[in-house]
């Protein structure tokens, strides 16, 4: 099957899928339910954690990937799920670990059981209502005493595994048909049923139907009543949960092809600009003219910072976003050591916010912050005193990009026409900010400042 066909599942998958960063724990990837879940536009989603949409503390959020991380298997349980209303809902979550070229990642499974919740408390308020309820559920229900007597058996059930009244009397003949080989221990794991006094979940238990299919069920048992006899009465709800199994490891399988192809691609893209570099480098040997050499020094600069982003793209757990503010202190740190490796008396201020970042919006940016940084370096400190070079980079609630390069250098020259420069790195700046579909100005102040706004 093609990788489209896995994506296509992904994004159409009824459920809410989230993929996390299991270092970084931000959101890398997420599907068309888990967005209309949580409310939030995508291009907030992948600046947030699980913690801004689950009702839980930091701490608690913490344990449920503890236990993920322990390999104790998934974690399942229910929560309440905080929309970006303010609101609140039921959901069921379930979290697994996926290893991925070396990287953790924690795909997250969220559906919403609010509806669920709903029939159940109705069943157990109103009496009346209570067996044309069970009947007509849409979920497989059963109603049992304390003791392990099926008393009711709603056509849900039977629909779903072949197993009428008749054929499962008791708790015990349930587990016996359902369960096979493993009957004996889930006997131990079904004794809730019997003596829960409070609601209770068991789940993803293999279940085995009349003839032979293999399906998986979660379950959720709670408190009813009592019968005439003073025995406490039980109702099992059961979710079938088969078809975001299989779509969970289909998923783990398309993840791992996509990761390993995405991977791949960098590392070819790397290797070629690799070549590239080694090339110009050869070439330079043979100039005599100081100024045709730095022309050849100047195009290997460039070509190395688009080098380093796809060597952190494949090693990334995201493929296709990048941390924009480990790339440009790497990039930075590059630049000043090719152009001012001895310029101990530079200072550089960086305030880059926690931002993740496109391809398309990594490469036009870090090749304006090479051009302006490498001009400051080279024209900006004529003289040797304290100089400055601060970079600044943030997107507002709107999604507005700005990024700011600035030093406390001579400036530009007098009578610079920035509308046509006559300069190669200035010309780069201005068809890179077109290239975003951005603004560039350089702010008249001492030094040189150059702001340019986008949207992403």
């Amino acid at each position: 099957m093609s990788e489209h066909f896995f994506q296509t599942v992904f994004e159409q998958a009824s459920e809410g899928i989230v993929l996390i960063d299991g270092a970084s724990r931000y959101l890398l990837e997420v599907n068309k339910a888990f967005a209309e879940l949580v409310g939030y536009p995508e291009e907030l989603l992948f600046s947030m954690t699980l913690n801004d949409v689950i009702d839980l503390s930091p701490v608690g959020i913490e344990r449920l990937y503890t236990q993920v991380f322990a390999g104790k298997g998934q974690y399942v349980g229910e929560v309440k799920c905080r929309r970006s209303d303010g609101g609140l809902v039921d959901v069921e979550l379930r979290l697994s670990l996926i290893r991925s070229g070396g990287k953790d990642l924690i795909c997250v499974f969220m559906r919403d059981i609010t509806l669920y919740r709903r029939v159940e408390k109705d069943l157990l308020e109103t009496g009346g209502r209570f067996r044309q309820a069970v009947f007509s559920a849409p979920l497989p229900i059963m109603v049992h005493a304390e003791d392990g007597v099926v008393v009711m058996l709603n056509s849900e059930w039977t629909r779903r595994t072949g197993y009428a009244f008749k054929d499962i009397p008791t708790i015990d003949a349930w587990v016996k048909k359902a369960f096979g080989a493993d009957s004996a221990s889930m006997f131990e794991t079904f004794g809730f049923l019997y003596k829960t006094k409070t609601p209770c979940t068991y789940e993803e238990l293999p279940v085995s139907t009349s003839s032979g299919e293999k399906l998986v069920w979660s379950f959720c048992s709670a408190p009813a009543g009592t019968l005439p006899d003073e025995r406490r009465l039980f109702i099992t709800m059961a979710m079938d949960v088969t078809a975001g199994k299989r779509a969970e490891n289909d998923l783990k399988t398309a993840l791992q092809e996509k990761d390993d192809m995405l991977r791949d691609v960098h590392l070819r893209a790397k290797n070629n600009m690799l070549v590239i570099m080694s090339l110009l480098n050869l070439q330079s040997r043979y100039l005599a003219n100081p100024d045709t050499t730095e022309f050849f020094r100047e195009s290997q600069e460039r070509v190395r910072a688009m080098v380093l982003i796809h060597e952190m793209l494949g090693n990334s757990g995201n493929q296709g976003r990048i941390d924009f503010n480990e790339y440009a202190r790497s990039l930075v740190g590059g630049i000043i050591s090719a152009y001012s490796p001895s310029q101990s008396n530079l200072q550089v201020e960086m305030r880059i916010g926690r931002i993740v970042v496109s391809l398309e919006i990594a490469v036009p940016c870090g090749l304006i912050i090479h051009e302006l940084v490498s001009n400051s370096l080279k024209h900006g400190f004529p003289e040797i005193r304290n100089g400055m070079i601060s970079i600044d980079f943030d997107r507002d609630e709107a999604g507005l990009y700005t990024l700011v390069v600035g030093d406390n250098g001579i400036g530009l020259p007098k009578g610079l026409d920035l509308d046509a420069p006559s300069t190669l790195g200035l010309s780069l700046v201005a068809t890179l900010t077109k290239q975003l579909q951005g603004v560039v100005e350089f702010i008249g102040t001492s030094g040189t400042v150059c702001k340019i706004s986008f949207r992403g």
